[in-house]
């Protein structure tokens, strides 16, 4: 049954559809069998493409799913899903297939995080930054397809490869990228087929893939390195993509990316800023003076230390209250013994204070909880959010 705040959240995103769908549907729009390079614009967003030419192959609306305590439900207040999947052939194959999903509408809490980025069975999953809104993950594992797991791009992916003469492997490596803020998110999914790379692959030789013993396999992981590569070269450009500041550009080829360094997250994001600023110079932006000095601070490599920590609010918390009550345990007993005079009762009846305000305490948060809906710690981490696919179980992938 859904809520009666999503209803109102769905019925409020549809009263703001009309409009907005109507300013701005004509720079969302993209066509089945339209073809894209370097980079591709769906709603309102920018999202890096690999090297080479894609075709749209699927344009859909999915909802949204979210994952609570272990159980799915969907979710209609956060609005409609725009889907656009793009496929490349070359050589007699599907080389690449590339599944992106962005909001159409904003939403006022935040999108969350993939259950990806979360999981430890993967080749990689690197957290970039996380809290209750504020995302930005990538992911790198292998998906070996067939009985219940669909090839990426499902059934409009038989098709293209039907008409472009092209074979469609049984095994990819996916890589995925998630940014999201309160009010936007930018979800893709790369996944590339290993023999294109070179490395020929099967869902029925998955375990020369399996993560657990990659490093053990100098083929299969040299292939993982510079898919992995590729993608924290582009983790930066697709966050600029989602404030709709990314620039036309073309972007290195998959192969041999990590041979030419860009498997250094810090170097690639610097040389990332390097070719903004460029941009902003040649633009008239910033004076060739400004770009100087931004370019000597970013070869001198200065980290700016802002003083925040790993701490979840849990600890702080925690800590917080324990030193609290040290202190004002102590004091307690003072006070007690001066108005008292007997160190016995005074001990006694500290206990007693502490029982009884940790118990207050205690059913005070409970009432916060179950009464009012608001925990303590449902903003200290983002939630769990899909887009109309099903979640690969690890032992699928293994």
């Amino acid at each position: 049954m859904i809520a009666r705040s999503q209803w109102r959240g769905a019925l409020l995103g549809l009263a703001a559809a009309g409009s907005l769908l109507a300013g701005t549907g004509a720079a969302w729009a993209q066509s089945l069998g339209e073809t894209v390079s370097g980079v591709l614009t769906v709603a309102g967003k920018q999202v890096p493409l690999p090297a080479g030419t894609f075709t749209v192959i699927a344009i859909d609306t999915v909802p949204v799913r979210a994952f609570k305590r272990g159980e799915e439900t969907e979710r209609y207040d956060f609005g409609p899903i725009r889907s656009v999947t793009l496929a490349q052939a070359s050589e007699g194959r599907v080389g690449a297939v590339v599944e992106i999903h962005a909001n159409l509408l904003p939403y006022h809490d935040g999108w969350g995080a993939a259950v990806d980025c979360s999981r430890t069975d993967l080749y990689a999953a690197v957290m970039y930054h996380k809290s209750g809104w504020d995302v930005s993950c990538l992911f790198v594992k292998p998906l070996p397809t067939g009985g219940t797991v669909a090839h990426p791009g499902g059934v409009p992916l038989a098709g293209f490869a039907q008409a472009s003469n092209a074979t469609v492997t049984d095994f990819w490596v996916t890589a995925g990228l998630r940014v999201a803020n309160r009010h936007d998110v930018l979800d893709v999914r790369y996944n590339f087929d290993p023999a294109a790379l070179g490395v020929p692959a099967s869902a029925a030789e998955a375990g020369l893939w399996a993560p657990a013993g990659i490093e053990d396999r100098p083929q299969q992981l040299a292939a993982v390195k510079d898919i992995a590569a590729w993608t924290a070269s582009v983790a930066d450009h697709l966050d600029e993509g989602l404030r709709g500041r990314l620039t036309e550009a073309r972007f290195p080829d998959v192969s041999g990316a990590a041979a030419a360094g860009l498997d250094d997250p810090a170097a690639a994001s610097r040389e990332n800023r390097r070719a903004a600023l460029r941009q902003l110079r040649d633009a008239g932006t910033i004076t060739e003076q400004e770009f100087l000095d931004q370019q000597t601070l970013l070869d001198a490599d200065v980290v700016v230390d802002d003083g925040s920590t790993t701490w979840t609010y849990a600890q702080v918390a925690g800590w917080k209250a324990f030193t609290y009550r040290v202190v004002v345990t102590t004091i307690n007993a003072g006070i007690d013994y001066v108005f008292i005079g007997q160190p016995f009762a005074a001990g006694v009846l500290v206990v007693l204070q502490v029982v009884v305000n940790t118990t207050k305490f205690f059913f005070h948060e409970m009432m916060w909880q179950e009464v009012f809906g608001i925990s303590p710690l449902q903003r200290d981490g983002p939630q769990i959010i899909e887009f109309g696919r099903a979640i690969v179980s690890a032992a699928a992938t293994r």
